[in-house]
């Protein structure tokens, strides 16, 4: 029972996510609504049918019809939060975009949503500074310096 308990739970947060992206006044599309330009990291996303670089959020989904992923883009290019999800629609991590690189705060996540870790990257998801490891019950574990 307690499991079905955190299932809705999950699954309500990850609406009220979508929502709050829905309700934003960035445009919301498909990434398989895009094409996509080499660019120095990465590349640069354009909404079909146009010649100019997106801006707003790029979702994708799973088969199931569950979100994938969020990110937002400007100009083409990943700066801002993004958000990834398992197929069942639970939040599984969540970080920052900086000119298209996994760069800045993030967090991850156990299944019934407490936070398993949460520390910085730079550079695309290579850890830096201070990083926190915690318990399913959200005890500090252990904590890990990193430096370049």
């Amino acid at each position: 029972m307690k499991a079905l308990i955190n299932f809705i739970c999950m699954l309500l947060i990850s609406i009220s996510i979508y929502g709050q992206y829905k309700d934003s006044k960035e445009k919301l599309v498909a990434i398989s609504d895009t094409y996509q330009k080499a660019y120095k990291q990465g590349s640069v996303y354009y909404e079909l049918g146009t010649n100019k670089p997106f801006t707003g959020v790029l979702y994708a989904k799973y088969d199931n019809g569950n979100y994938m992923t969020m990110q937002d883009y400007v100009d083409g290019i990943g700066n801002g939060k993004w958000i990834d999800f398992d197929p069942y629609g639970i939040k599984v991590c969540e970080g920052t975009y900086k000119d298209n690189r996994v760069e800045g705060p993030i967090t991850f996540y156990y299944e019934d949503g407490n936070v398993k870790s949460k520390g910085q990257y730079l550079h695309w998801k290579q850890p830096i500074g201070k990083w926190i490891y915690y318990d399913k019950k959200g005890n500090v574990v252990s904590t890990m310096t990193y430096t370049r």
